[in-house]
């Protein structure tokens, strides 16, 4: 048999436990005597599973402390099932949970759940993505005034923008091992805004108001510099840009620039 179809079949046969493929893998599979086809197939298939269950457990473990060790476990495995790692990077693997637990049944009654999870996600995605690196500010200092419309400001590599109904930055807090301090959180506090981005090696949950929020958003898009003047000046007045790029410099929140048509 090739080895594609081979692979093929064990797939088949560990993710779906298909009996005819099991069968078929049997004449394949050579080990103790003492151990059969369908039992190596049972410890391999139980191995996959645990090593992807404590992997979601790195990457969610505010969501597991939320609902309890077992009650994860048990939620990884529904996961599982329908998720199976297509990467050989497990720092990959887990992108959907978010979106799981929000048709999740049994997490129904922990509405902000789903929201904690992408929080934890970015955190993950971002604490290992790339370096940030700082503005250059002499090098935007020579930009010919002529040109400064044509601007387009980047925020930091790895940065993500989130927002929630739910005081999801209050319940992640309260939820860190070294946390000291009032462990209340009322849903009632209403929702917030999150800017998420890593600072050399530690990273920041900033809470930007409205107007920060509105900036943060446009220089997200790549808009050019007169085109996010102009359209936030008409939709959003209260946004005051001019004396807010130069905060956003000194916050770390500008990390580079560009000019089109340079």
């Amino acid at each position: 048999m090739e080895t594609i179809a081979l692979q093929q079949l064990f797939y088949r046969a560990v993710r779906e436990k298909d009996p005819d493929c099991i069968q078929e893998l049997g004449k394949h599979i050579k080990g103790p005597q003492s151990l059969s086809g369908d039992r190596a197939l049972e410890i391999y298939r139980g191995s996959v599973v645990g090593k992807l269950t404590r992997t979601l457990t790195s990457i969610y473990p505010v969501c597991c402390r939320l609902v309890g060790e077992k009650f994860f476990d048990a939620t990884a495995v529904a996961y599982i099932k329908k998720f199976p790692s297509t990467s050989p990077d497990l720092g990959d693997y887990g992108e959907q949970f978010p979106e799981f637990l929000a048709s999740f049944p049994p997490v129904a009654q922990l509405p902000y759940l789903p929201d904690i999870a992408l929080l934890e996600w970015h955190w993950n995605r971002v604490f290992n993505g790339e370096d940030t690196t700082e503005l250059d500010v002499t090098a935007l200092g020579k930009v010919p005034q002529e040109k400064w419309g044509e601007l387009v400001f980047h925020l930091p590599k790895n940065s993500v923008l989130l927002e929630s109904v739910y005081p999801i930055h209050r319940i992640w807090e309260i939820n860190q091992p070294d946390y000291q301090g009032d462990e209340i959180v009322s849903l009632d506090e209403g929702g917030v805004k999150i800017f998420l981005w890593r600072q050399n090696y530690d990273l920041r949950i900033d809470l930007p108001n409205d107007a920060e929020w509105e900036l943060l958003k446009a220089f997200k898009s790549g808009s050019m510099f007169e085109v996010i003047c102009a359209n936030l000046g008409a939709i959003e007045p209260s946004v005051d840009v001019v004396s807010l790029l130069p905060v956003f410099v000194q916050r770390g929140w500008i990390e580079g620039f560009s000019v089109i048509n340079n």
